[in-house]
């Protein structure tokens, strides 16, 4: 593995703890990377030095640690300017690389589907415009480290400036192409009337797990943040008898940059098109309320914090802090707690979902003529209870979406 040297950024009056949580954040981002931290150091900017972010002082000891250390490249974990970056890196003298690179990178790992590597393609190339100046030396070549992990070698970024924004006008393009046909594909569900759920959350909560348990749906669920990139909806029978879809979501973290949120905003479509969204907790995070507070920021910034109608704190079975625990079960929405690895909780979760759809559906009774195909038309929209055959008509109890049974007549 290669050698990184971390440089944490403290802000001014920040508790020590919230701190240590970012700076572990980081290492297991760099650890998705297949990157190891061989120094980490803290310093506390009081003042940005426009030309490197950290003082003289402190650039001076990050290089005699990364020499000491034999690093191979250097990560900040806050964002920093191109003009700051290329001062940093002439002062170290080793490659440095801020928190956007770092999550950029592990995107374009991740990141499977045709859209999701268009987002990703984007959202690099426009990272990387104003940096150009600077790396018309790295441009023609891979390398290791952050922006070195692009997989097998299978693309090499070769964005010259002179093509840099006719790349980006032709991903634009595809990528509203292919937002035309997920759109599509969105309409014909929700013209078939049938509930739909969105499991959203902090990264590496389990949410591709629990869309695992319900539904087979066999999606890639790793012990990594941002396991998996690519939106994987799958249908679903509640208890109660009622058809629902379940899609998972790209998932959270702290100081998510805007150019991906940007980027994955069809994705994130799905938490804001579905009709009731699902926020999966991580008990087990050392900060399990501040995770759900920042996913709960990032819906409302959505507009979708509203949809909200289930918190699943999963993990449960590996609680580290109780008082952010006890701060979860107090949330004003249906709580499930729920253990993926002991396969606990399934039958709890089904059942707060099925609870979830009652105030969309009612019941009908429905009579037509016997070589009527209302059998057909009935399944599509809603679940059938019950089907009695007389001698000339046919009567059906149905569950349907209240805003579809003007579409029946009843006798």
């Amino acid at each position: 593995m290669m050698g990184v040297l971390l440089i944490n950024i403290r802000k001014q009056g920040e508790d020590e703890r919230l701190c240590e949580l970012r700076e572990n954040e980081t290492k297991s981002l760099l650890k998705t990377l297949s990157l190891t931290v061989v120094c980490s150091l803290t310093y506390t900017v009081k003042d940005i030095n426009v030309s490197t972010y950290i003082g003289s002082g402190q650039a001076e000891e990050a290089m005699e640690c990364a020499r000491a250390f034999d690093a191979e490249e250097a990560v900040i974990n806050t964002f920093i300017s191109p003009r700051q970056e290329k001062n940093l890196e002439d002062r170290l003298g080793i490659p440095v690389s801020d928190r956007e690179a770092v999550i950029l990178s592990i995107f374009f790992q991740n990141a499977h589907s045709r859209e999701a590597r268009l987002q990703i393609e984007k959202a690099e190339a426009e990272y990387l415009r104003p940096r150009l100046q600077n790396r018309e030396a790295n441009l023609s070549q891979q390398r290791g480290g952050v922006r070195g992990a692009k997989g097998e070698g299978e693309r090499k970024i070769e964005l010259e400036r002179r093509l840099i924004d006719q790349r980006i006008r032709t991903l634009d393009r595809e990528i509203k192409e292919v937002q035309a046909i997920r759109k599509t594909k969105r309409k014909v569900r929700e013209s078939n009337g049938i509930f739909s759920f969105a499991l959203t959350g902090y990264t590496n909560a389990g949410k591709s797990t629990i869309l695992n348990a319900l539904t087979n749906a066999g999606v890639l669920a790793e012990d990594k943040l941002f396991a998996t990139l690519d939106t994987t909806t799958r249908a679903l029978k509640l208890p109660n008898g009622q058809k629902a879809l379940l899609s998972d979501t790209v998932g959270f973290i702290s100081d998510l940059p805007e150019v991906l949120i940007e980027a994955f905003s069809s994705t994130l479509e799905e938490a804001l098109s579905a009709d009731a969204v699902i926020i999966v907790a991580d008990a087990s995070h050392p900060d399990a309320y501040g995770c759900l507070k920042k996913t709960k920021e990032t819906l409302a910034d959505l507009g979708a914090i509203d949809k909200v109608k289930i918190l699943v704190i999963n993990k449960t079975d590996e609680i580290h802090d109780d008082i952010s625990y006890v701060a979860l079960k107090r949330e004003p929405y249906m709580i499930v707690e729920t253990s993926m690895k002991q396969g606990k909780g399934i039958d709890k979760l089904l059942e707060a979902m099925a609870m979830a759809t009652n105030e969309s559906y009612m019941d009908i009774t429905i009579t037509e003529p016997l070589e009527s195909d209302i059998i057909g038309r009935i399944a599509k929209d809603g679940a059938i209870r019950s089907i009695d055959y007389g001698d000339t008509f046919i009567t059906i109890t149905a569950r349907i979406r209240k805003e579809l049974a003007g579409k029946y007549k009843r006798r």
